[in-house]
């Protein structure tokens, strides 16, 4: 697996996409003390979405995520921990979650599998 912080810094390379407010956000959620990249998958497989996280983890085309589905799958608590470390309103935040996470996903994936520990 690739460190989230080189992921961050791939993503701010995504042609009108600001992804500085969220990159710390994406840091606590893929592999900080907020959850971690397997944390995230056994929420998706939870909440009957482990096929659109399986399509972010291989190597075929990133199935999109709605912010409806990003809310229930995070929980309200965490979502709003999330929003205030981007300065972001709730709604604004999960949208450009919603259009950042799988491509954060992918990348940190490139073998097309989840390992079940993070790299230190």
């Amino acid at each position: 697996m690739r460190y989230i912080h080189q992921i961050i810094e791939d993503l701010r390379r995504l042609p009108d996409e600001d992804i500085t407010p969220l990159g710390a956000a994406l840091a606590e959620l893929l592999g900080g003390e907020r959850g971690s990249l397997p944390e995230l998958a056994d929420r998706f497989t939870a909440a009957g979405l482990g096929a659109v996280m399986a399509s972010w983890i291989g190597n075929g085309p990133n199935l999109p995520i709605g912010v409806p589905d990003l809310r229930r799958i995070l929980g309200e608590a965490r979502v709003e921990e999330l929003a205030t470390i981007t300065g972001l309103p709730s709604g604004e935040f999960l949208m450009r979650l919603a259009r950042v996470l799988p491509a954060a996903v992918h990348e940190m994936t490139p073998e097309g599998r989840l390992e079940s520990t993070m790299e230190p």
